[in-house]
């Protein structure tokens, strides 16, 4: 895993040291309303979270989420970037920001440099992305990055929305 920069952020592994920031931001219910039965549970039960994934992503697939953090301040922003989902033999993109940071482009800046680092670097031919049904902002950057929308599925206890970017497409984009 590499660290990536942007004008604004660094996205970087996540680190044992991450576990309280990243808590505290899973008991923001304006951050968690489309994670639906998602139960954070105590601290230390988070702490275990990160070590199975991300850091544990790492080990085992060479890749896992970033933590985005703010090139001036420092602060912990949330995460990003990619995670392989057995149940679906995908992998994904996903994004999850403090609601302070949110509609002011950091979920694009963050996710966008991920894109390209799961085809140019890791050499994959397709990413996919899940929402809610409801989640319209997660939906809208999807489209922004690329991912047209495949189907719905039911996964996690919730209806998703999932989206799907193929290399072959996203070169046409970018070229």
């Amino acid at each position: 895993m590499r660290t990536i920069e942007t004008p604004r952020l660094i996205l970087r592994p996540f680190t044992i040291e991450d576990t309280k920031a990243s808590y505290e931001m899973s008991l923001d219910p304006i951050v968690m309303e489309f994670l639906g039965g998602v139960d954070t549970g105590t601290l230390e039960e988070h702490q275990e979270m990160i070590k199975k994934a991300p850091l544990g992503d790492y080990e085992k697939y060479q890749f896992g989420r970033h933590a985005v953090i703010h090139k001036e301040t420092g602060e912990y922003m949330g995460f990003t970037g990619l995670k392989y989902l057995p149940e679906l033999d995908e992998v994904d993109i996903g994004w999850r920001l403090k609601h302070k940071f949110w509609r002011q482009g950091y979920g694009y800046e963050s996710a966008l440099p991920c894109v390209d680092f799961a085809f140019n670097d890791l050499g994959l031919d397709r990413i996919i992305s899940l929402a809610n049904v409801e989640n319209v902002a997660s939906t809208a950057l999807m489209k922004k990055l690329g991912l047209s929308y495949e189907k719905e599925i039911h996964i996690y206890d919730e209806n998703a929305v999932y989206y799907a970017l193929n290399k072959s497409d996203w070169l046409k984009q970018n070229s």
